[in-house]
């Protein structure tokens, strides 16, 4: 991966039995009151959307009501021992490893992203070491193929583009193109500050949250915006090949750089690719 390409990203079934964490836990300022982190699904009522000029016709289908947690995702390697693609060996000898975050010293440092050999969803600060994931974070450093075999697993899909903005929407009337720079508002987590140098956390998160620590829009689904970035299903018609797409933005994206912590937040990506800010939930047909 490029350092430019680097930059550029600050840019039913067993889905329902997976570890049950507490219900309920307290939330920080700037949150709602409590973080609801039970797993669930939302039943997401037909519909239409209209995507940069398109009209998709949506068809009822059920969605993760958070991010897949890393709880979860435990689960699901122990019962099939699958490893994802950033702990996987290379011909070289040396693990694949994924993208890290390192805040920089000053805001000229351009580069702010590392590769860390280390660093996988059960290390996600790699070699520093600092943070081991919490059950109810979502997990990271996930690899598209990684998304797509835990939805298999769970009997289900990654949704498509179309579907994930129409449930991020939450029955809102939707205009063709969206604002941009949601970041300060209390449905998001994201950065504020000035990126990347000045995290101010007035949303109670310096980094990761919890899931469901932030209020569910109207189909009843938490953190469809920031948090962290979500794999959907690539689009034959406009995607290029050996590419993936983002959505909903990441808890790195703030007013002055990225942007994109809304529902109309968007981001190609190779599809091979991971870091501490990319994780996904799961579709299901209705």
């Amino acid at each position: 991966m490029l350092a430019f390409e680097l930059v550029s990203l600050s840019a039913c079934g067993k889905a329902e039995t997976g570890p049950q964490p507490e219900a309920l836990i307290a939330a920080p300022a700037g949150a709602s009151d409590v973080c609801d982190s039970a797993e669930g699904i939302a039943e997401v009522p037909a519909g239409t959307l209209t995507l940069r000029g398109n009209t998709y016709e949506i068809a009822a289908f059920r969605l993760d009501v958070t991010e897949v947690t890393s709880a979860r995702f435990a689960e699901f390697v122990a019962e099939t021992g699958y490893v994802t693609l950033a702990e996987r060996v290379l011909e070289d000898g040396q693990r694949n490893g994924s993208a890290v975050f390192r805040k920089p010293v000053s805001v000229g440092e351009m580069n702010w992203w590392v590769f860390d050999a280390v660093a996988s969803w059960k290390d996600p600060d790699g070699q520093l070491g600092g943070h081991e994931p919490g059950p109810l974070e979502p997990v990271t450093h996930i690899a598209q193929a990684d998304a797509e075999a835990f939805a298999a697993w769970s009997g289900g899909r990654l949704p498509t583009e179309a579907e994930w903005e129409y449930a991020a929407h939450g029955g809102d009337e939707v205009p063709e193109v969206g604002p941009q720079g949601r970041h300060n508002a209390p449905d998001a987590n994201s950065w504020q500050g000035l990126f990347p140098v000045e995290n101010l956390s007035r949303d109670g998160y310096p980094g990761l949250a919890p899931v469901g620590c932030f209020p569910a829009n109207g189909y009843g689904l938490r953190d469809m915006s920031g948090n962290v970035w979500e794999w959907v299903q690539p689009d034959a018609r406009r995607d290029r090949a050996g590419k993936g797409l983002l959505v909903g933005g990441s808890y790195l994206c703030a007013e002055n750089f990225c942007r994109n912590a809304n529902p109309f937040g968007r981001q190609e990506q190779d599809a091979g690719f991971s870091a501490s800010h990319i994780g996904f939930r799961v579709a299901y047909d209705g």
